[in-house]
């Protein structure tokens, strides 16, 4: 049996492709989330836990002495699993909110 996907051709760099697509989350389709996983060798398809996704949060109205990493990790582990901060911008004198990525399990309600 031959397979669909036999004379698929991809062009340009996947590695990075697949890096922007995955960094781009989250990302829509008729106003429904799609939640993306890059699977590994030797992941199998249907047992992958398809729950956190991705965001980029910003915290505003935060007095000038909380604007540190110290409190960017707290505000992100209140508001799911904190995964990084956001770089752009954290010396401009006039930022004035936080941008915090968490990942937030999308079977919960939001706090």
């Amino acid at each position: 049996m031959e397979s669909q996907f036999e004379n698929l051709a991809l062009f340009g760099d996947e590695e990075l492709d697949l890096k922007n697509v995955l960094d781009g989350a989250p990302w829509t389709f008729n106003n429904h989330l799609l939640i993306l996983h890059h699977l590994q060798q030797g992941d199998h398809p249907l047992q992958v836990s398809l729950l956190k996704v991705p965001f980029l949060v910003q915290i505003h109205d935060l007095p000038l002495g909380y604007l540190t990493e110290a409190i960017e990790k707290q505000l992100g582990n209140f508001v799911g699993s904190f995964v990084e901060y956001d770089q752009t911008n954290k010396d401009a004198l006039w930022m004035t909110y936080l941008q915090v990525c968490v990942e937030i399990n999308v079977s919960l309600p939001l706090k």
